[in-house]
């Protein structure tokens, strides 16, 4: 579930969508991939974002599904609450994974001085054989609103190596805020087969025409490109932050090694449906009118593995549509 970036309440409009989205997922893990709230809304009120944060864990929590989060660039936007302080709201959760402290059930990393606390690797065990037939990973957004964007940091990529050698023979699926910079040179190239075998979803935002990538860190990402490479373990990379943006496909980071790249989808109506945005009307009617849902990453012990889209209907019974269905190394 992606961007749901609340400032004072969930609405109805938003809980009718996500109640419906998470019913027809019927997951065994929900992952929230950022920007849960944008408190540069809140003119310094932490008591207002502590009150939604705490909408927000309750709201999961009455799903009695297991659930994590990552930090997105809004949620931690001008000192109007700590990412620290985010994490100790959502680790009171009793399906929350993921926390300050260290636990048996998943494996993090937390570096304060730059800021980024939910890195983490959850096994994923099979039933009958108990063993790790994947790992859930999470990597958190390494900026926050009107700073730089340095891309991931060498530590938070040092993690995922780390995780990488410890469980050798694991498959990934990497959760995180921003887009690495395979999904740009994948939409560049989505007509060329040889590096883009499939492309499927939107392949632009309905206005601009293009997709949105703030400038990465050459290094960073090279390091991070380098290292999926060697390791050849990532089946896909999900991420959010680009509203309008919700395409997927399969991306050949070379010839020996592909990766899954999508995009989820808009998972309420935040912002009060965008009206205080500084949007022109046609893009806040756009925002008004375009379907909410979530993106679904289904996989078996024996190695199937494929990801789709829930779209609302937008007829105002929020029946989710699963769309764009997506197969990798089936």
């Amino acid at each position: 579930m992606a961007d749901i970036q609340f400032i004072n309440a969930i609405g109805e409009n938003s809980l009718a969508v996500m109640d419906a989205t998470v019913e027809a997922a019927d997951p065994d893990l929900i992952v929230l991939t950022g920007d849960q709230i944008s408190p540069e809304y809140l003119i310094g009120q932490k008591w207002k974002a502590k009150k939604i944060l705490n909408q927000i864990t309750s709201y999961f929590d009455s799903k009695q599904i297991p659930w994590t989060a990552e930090f997105g660039n809004h949620d931690g936007a001008c000192g109007v609450i700590s990412k620290r302080e985010m994490l100790e709201i959502y680790q009171k959760s009793a399906y929350f994974i993921g926390g300050l402290e260290e636990s048996e059930d998943w494996e993090s990393y937390i570096n304060e001085d730059e800021d980024t606390y939910c890195n983490y690797f959850i096994p994923v065990y099979d039933y009958e054989s108990e063993n790790v037939v994947h790992g859930v990973m999470l990597l958190d957004c390494a900026t926050s609103l009107m700073g730089p964007y340095d891309g991931y940091t060498k530590g938070q990529i040092d993690f995922y190596n780390e995780m990488s050698k410890k469980y050798k023979d694991v498959k990934f699926s990497i959760y995180t805020h921003e887009p690495t910079e395979e999904f740009q040179t994948m939409y560049d190239n989505r007509e060329n087969k040889e590096i883009v075998p499939e492309f499927l979803g939107e392949i632009e935002s309905p206005e601009d025409g293009k997709s949105y990538y703030p400038t990465k860190n050459p290094e960073t990402n090279e390091y991070l490109r380098e290292s999926m490479k060697a390791n050849k373990n990532v089946n896909g990379i999900y991420v959010g932050h680009d509203h309008l943006s919700n395409f997927a496909g399969i991306y050949n980071l070379s010839e020996d090694c592909s990766v899954l790249l999508a995009y989820g989808r808009m998972s309420s109506y935040g912002y009060g449906e965008w009206q205080y945005f500084m949007f022109s009307g046609k893009k806040r009617k756009l925002y008004k009118n375009y379907a909410r849902g979530g993106r679904v990453v289904s996989l078996t012990s024996d190695g199937e593995y494929s990801t789709f889209e829930l779209m609302d209907s937008k007829d105002g019974n929020c029946t989710m549509k699963a769309e764009n269905i997506l197969y990798f190394n089936k």
